[in-house]
């Protein structure tokens, strides 16, 4: 079992490493995937690859959902800029000798937008409500006492007034607990699937050709929509525990996430626990060849805290997200223990 764990982990870095060289900057869609879920990993900007555990894990490496002894549910919200919110859901349970199964969804709202034509540039006075949406399956396993590995299937669906697009994308995640005390490590593989593309009788154009006669019937002409790729990624992180004890905690995390279709971003964070009930995190993030200031968001904090419910916890997390051009972004998340 150990050689085989050892095995799929070679081959996670290698081909990793291999399909970083190439890249196609900016031409994919689905960004819906790229936005990150959960208050927790989020204040430590996803730097937590190596560690993130629970139901939280399915969305950054689905390898850490084996941590999960029992079962857990999380609710989450999250705040954007224009009016853009999103609402999550996730559930996990722990079966014995078979792993832990995980269901999850993401809702995004883009607002209200006001439908504009070439006939109508000023608006129809008609308003639609663009929606994306991500259900996602997840199945983790400890291979070893040190080797975690896990898997996750995302549905995505997009709908945009009359045109709509459909897909799936995979994950695949590594946690390892290596033999240096206090050291961990994650590798994650993230939205690989077939490209999508948009259809639907929104894009249909009723005409009259030049050539027809008198009287002759509208043509209608359906428009080929471009395929796009999903916003695949590979991500190598690295956490160390400096310090834990029953009264403290301390924690740093790095990331590597090399975008196949953006610009490749290094995450920093790190997270301070007193008696395993207040918490405190911040986290760092930037992009390679991007100064600060043209990066949207850099730094980020959060708190945590935790109540005893007798047979079960519940988390109550909150992070924010300063900025110099927008307001600044807030998630949410209560999860319980169970």
């Amino acid at each position: 079992m150990r050689s085989i764990s050892l095995g799929v982990l070679a081959g996670v870095l290698i081909g990793g490493a291999a399909w970083a060289e190439s890249a196609a900057v900016g031409t994919a869609g689905a960004q819906e995937l790229r936005i990150p879920v959960g208050a927790r990993s989020t204040a430590l900007s996803g730097s937590n690859l190596g560690s993130v555990g629970g139901v939280e894990a399915m969305f950054w490496n689905p390898g850490g959902l084996a941590q999960l002894e029992g079962s857990q549910v999380q609710f989450g919200s999250f705040k954007y800029w224009a009016d853009i919110e999103m609402m999550s859901f996730a559930a996990a349970h722990t079966f014995e000798g078979k792993g832990t199964f995980g269901i999850a969804a993401r809702v995004l709202n883009l607002g209200d937008l006001y439908v504009t034509t070439e006939e109508m540039p000023d608006g129809t006075g008609e308003i639609t409500q663009p929606r994306f949406s991500i259900v996602t399956f997840s199945w983790a396993k400890p291979m070893t006492d040190r080797v975690s590995l896990g898997a996750g299937l995302n549905l995505l669906s997009e709908k945009i007034k009359d045109m709509s697009a459909h897909g799936y994308g995979l994950d695949f995640g590594v946690q390892v607990v290596t033999p240096m005390d206090g050291l961990a490590f994650g590798v994650a593989l993230k939205n690989f699937g077939p490209d999508m593309s948009y259809d639907g009788y929104g894009g249909e154009r009723r005409f009259i050709a030049e050539e027809a006669q008198p009287g002759s019937d509208h043509s209608v002409a359906k428009p080929i929509f471009q395929q796009f790729e999903l916003p695949s990624s590979f991500q190598f992180g690295v956490t160390y525990t400096a310090l834990e004890d029953p009264m403290n905690y301390l924690g740093f995390h790095g990331t590597y996430q090399s975008n196949h279709h953006s610009t490749d971003e290094y995450r920093f964070g790190a997270e301070y626990a007193f008696r395993n009930q207040l918490f405190a995190r911040a986290g760092y993030v930037t992009a390679a060849d991007v100064g600060d200031a043209d990066y949207l968001y850099t730094w980020a904090t959060g708190l945590g805290f935790k109540v005893d419910l007798g047979e079960s916890n519940l988390f109550i997390d909150w992070r924010g997200n300063p900025n110099d051009h927008f307001d600044a972004s807030q998630w949410y998340t209560l999860r319980f223990d169970f």
